[in-house]
């Protein structure tokens, strides 16, 4: 009953609304129960009295009735479609705005295809109920209820005979409501399953392709669709199993009545029209009956759906604001790491971090370097608060960056990730994601910069071509100088580049180098590389091993010590050294004789 007052606690801002169309429901049903004792009287003074007079007037106020009905009925249907979809709208989006808020340790741990199924089936479950599914209930329960006490009014005798039936029914619809909740609850965790295989399999679509495993992929998804079915099977048996049942007992309530009320009027105890009126006035207890079932089945698939979507809701967001939280000034761009501790919060008791220091003075390009697991990504992330440090201080020219808001920090940072992510949007919109309001020659400015103006140039709408989703129609080079780009506009006091050239060529870097030492002039630099030439243009080198800093200097002083960036050096650079002075004296020698 928890998640069903909460969901209930959505449609509190449309209240009046939603009582109006419950008060349209009572107003429909009220029509609905005049209309058989209009009929009844129609064939009792109508068409008992021999004349077309009687018969008319009766039939007009039935018309009268039937219209006024069906108008409470269309408005009532609006305005509690009005409601429900207004609530679904509000629901959507404090969802999305908690996805957004959630650090990234919550992605982690629940896969994209759990988040969607959450975003999308469970809540239609819930729109279907709250929509509509709600109100159809308690239109359910007035109609039985009022048509019960009508039936009683007009024959206490025989609606007591008729009830009989209803007994066992009650039974079924208890037991039924007792198994389809859990029945629905399984369904809905099969299908964030189904949706995580599909979500994977269409995300990594390429790596499917590359090791020819189509086939593999068709036999998993077609295991979690298997299973999907035996879930929705086993729900569908119970319904099978309790719905004929429901109709048997509704037929035998008609059985009663054929027999039972047709001697009361053959022995003078009831009228014909009274008959008549009788037999509409069942449906009045028949259809809540025979709903019940299926509303019960609907109201059980919100409430499985409910605790999938406040499990996400109720994820506590770790990097918020604090209370109190200041705007961070114009930074100069100093970083000082003081006594870092970092953990992931999967694995808390390993230690990513050990009491890191390290201070970056303003304007300084630093490159970090590490092996795997070092530290390198979590470094960065720790800046713009991605991630938190568990004890210890991050500082932003002095700042404690948990001590300022998270926009005011995040506006002067630009970060371009190993892998670079487009949104399916024209170029300029991509280029122009944090600096909507960039001009058009700022933004060609930005593209040139990162080397991306010229293949721009060449696409059929230049900037205005649009990116297929995730950048699927550009090569890996190409979605990199576009994030470069996109982080250039910024025009960022902290520029942090994780990899962010790996799927370039070593000529495109190198024109991306030259072009990058003019972006980083006087801005603060971070750069995680695996090309050597990134790492030897920084004016610093900071090597990460066991959560400290092992040792940091230039290229040059680093490798006359011998010691743990020599070993990385001896081990991944020497060879791709020696290869890109080639690669560039080849290079120059094409230029010259191009001259």
């Amino acid at each position: 009953m928890t998640n069903l007052r909460r969901l209930l606690s959505y449609i509190a801002p449309y209240r009046w609304r939603f009582a109006l169309a419950g008060l349209l429901t009572v107003l429909s049903i009220v029509g609905e129960l005049a209309t058989p004792w209009l009929f009844g009287l129609t064939v009792d003074r109508g068409l008992t009295s021999g004349q077309l007079r009687p018969v008319i007037f009766y039939a007009s106020l039935l018309l009268l009735m039937q219209i006024l009905r069906s108008s409470m009925g269309y408005l009532q249907w609006i305005v509690q479609h009005q409601v429900g979809q207004d609530v679904i709208r509000d629901m959507r989006n404090e969802l999305y705005s908690k996805l957004q808020a959630l650090p990234t340790s919550f992605y982690r741990s629940m896969p994209t295809g759990q988040i969607m199924s959450r975003m999308t089936g469970d809540i239609d479950s819930v729109l279907e109920y709250l929509g509509w599914g709600m109100l159809v209930q308690f239109a359910a329960f007035v109609s039985f209820f009022g048509t019960a006490l009508v039936l009683l009014f007009i024959d206490p005798g025989l609606t007591l005979v008729l009830f009989i039936p209803l007994l066992p029914l009650a039974v079924i619809v208890f037991f039924f409501d007792k198994h389809i909740g859990p029945a629905w609850e399984k369904v809905r965790e099969q299908m964030g399953e189904l949706t995580t295989v599909l979500q994977e399999t269409i995300s990594g679509v390429r790596v499917v392709k590359a090791f020819a495993k189509e086939g593999h992929e068709a036999g998993r998804f077609g295991s979690q669709n298997n299973k999907t079915r035996e879930k929705n099977l086993a729900r569908a048996r119970l319904e099978a199993n309790a719905f004929p049942a429901m109709d048997l007992m509704i037929g035998l309530t008609f059985v009663l009545l054929a027999w039972h009320g047709g001697q009361r009027v053959m022995n003078g105890e009831s009228t014909l029209g009274t008959f008549f009126a009788y037999q509409w006035y069942l449906w009045g207890i028949i259809w809540p009956v025979r709903f019940m079932g299926w509303i019960i089945s609907m109201m059980r698939g919100a409430l499985s759906a409910a605790p999938r979507i406040f499990e996400v809701l109720d994820t506590p967001i770790v990097n918020q604001d604090r209370e109190g939280a200041i705007e961070l000034p114009r930074l100069r761009g100093e970083i000082e790491f003081k006594e870092v501790d970092f953990a992931f919060e999967d694995e808390s008791e390993r230690l990513v971090f050990n009491g890191l220091k390290l201070h970056i003075q303003p304007g300084e390009v630093v490159a970090i370097l590490g092996s795997t697991g070092s530290g390198k990504s979590a470094l960065i992330n720790l800046i713009p608060r991605f991630q938190e440090a568990k004890t210890g201080q991050v500082l932003v020219d002095g700042h404690e960056v948990r001590d300022v808001t998270l926009s005011s920090l995040r506006r002067q940072i630009a970060v371009v990730p190993q892998e670079s992510f487009l949104f399916s949007a024209t170029v300029r919109e991509n280029i122009a994601y944090g600096n909507p309001a960039a001009t058009m020659e700022e933004i060609i400015a930005a593209a040139k910069l990162a080397q991306a103006h010229d293949f721009v140039s060449e696409l059929d709408k230049g900037y205005d071509a649009v990116v297929g989703e995730r950048g699927i129609g550009l090569s890996g080079g190409q979605k990199q100088r576009l994030a470069l780009a996109r982080a250039i506009l910024m025009n960022p006091r902290i520029l942090i580049l994780d990899e962010a050239t790996s799927a370039v060529d070593t000529e495109t870097e190198h024109e991306i180098q030259q072009a990058m030492e003019q972006v980083m002039e006087g801005r603060t630099s971070l750069i995680i590389a695996q090309r050597l030439s990134t790492i030897k243009h920084a004016d610093r080198i900071v090597v990460l091993k066991e959560g400290r800093v092992a040792e940091e200097g230039t290229h040059t002083e680093l490798l006359a010590r011998g010691g743990e960036y020599a070993k990385i050096y001896d081990l991944q650079y020497r060879e791709q050294d020696e290869f890109s002075e080639q690669i560039l004296a080849i290079s120059g020698q094409r230029a010259a004789a191009a001259d």
